[in-house]
């Protein structure tokens, strides 16, 4: 299985992890600025942590191919 496949299912997979979390964990922490707290996770901080990985994952893998290529 090449990296990229790898990391595409790594990040697909904490991403509906990071999603579900949200309303099973958090439902009884109140609200936030008028809406759930669950709802700020999993809409909101879910996708930010999944996009601020994949910056960091492609940042790694771009070192590493460029590694191997010189």
């Amino acid at each position: 299985m090449s990296l990229l496949t790898k990391t595409s299912l790594t990040l697909t997979f904490s991403y509906f992890f990071l999603w579900c979390f949200g309303p099973l964990v958090l439902t009884d922490y109140g609200d936030w600025l008028g809406l759930p707290l669950w709802f700020w996770f999993s809409c909101i901080g879910a996708p930010i942590l999944v996009i601020v990985s994949l910056s960091f994952l492609l940042t790694r893998v771009a070192e590493v191919v460029g590694k191997d290529n010189d």
